[in-house]
C-alpha cells in the first residue's frame, strides 16, 4: 500500500557493533541530561547498557541501569534520569536505521 514504512532488517551485529550502540545511548543520555542540569549539580552518575542481539529472530534487546546523585540544593525532577533513557531509546531506531539495517 501506499504510505507504508518498509522496516529493513537489521545486519547481523557483532560485539563492536553492539559497542557502538551502548556509545551512541550513552552519548544520548549524557546530552539530554547536561542540557537539564548544569554539570556542578551532578555528583554522581551511573549507566549501564546491557544489549544483546539475538539474529536468529533479528531482534535487539535492551536494558538499562541508570542512577544519579545529585547536589543537595539541586531542584532536579528524579524522573530526570528515566526521560534521559526514554530520549535515548526514542531516538535508537533511527540511529538503528541509519547505521545497522540491510
Amino acid at each position: 500500500m501506499a504510505g507504508d514504512a518498509v522496516v529493513k532488517k537489521l545486519k547481523k551485529l557483532d560485539g563492536r557493533d553492539l559497542d557502538e550502540i551502548a556509545d551512541f545511548l550513552y552519548d544520548e543520555v549524557f546530552k539530554f541530561i547536561n542540557s537539564k542540569v548544569q554539570s556542578k549539580e551532578i555528583e554522581d552518575i551511573d549507566i549501564n547498557f546491557e544489549i544483546s542481539f539475538n539474529d536468529g529472530v533479528n531482534v535487539l534487546d535492551v536494558k538499562t541501569d541508570m542512577s544519579a546523585d545529585f547536589d543537595k540544593l539541586s531542584n532536579n525532577d528524579p524522573d530526570l534520569i528515566s526521560e534521559a533513557c526514554d530520549n535515548a531509546l526514542g531516538l535508537l531506531d533511527a540511529y538503528l536505521n541509519e547505521h545497522f539495517r540491510e
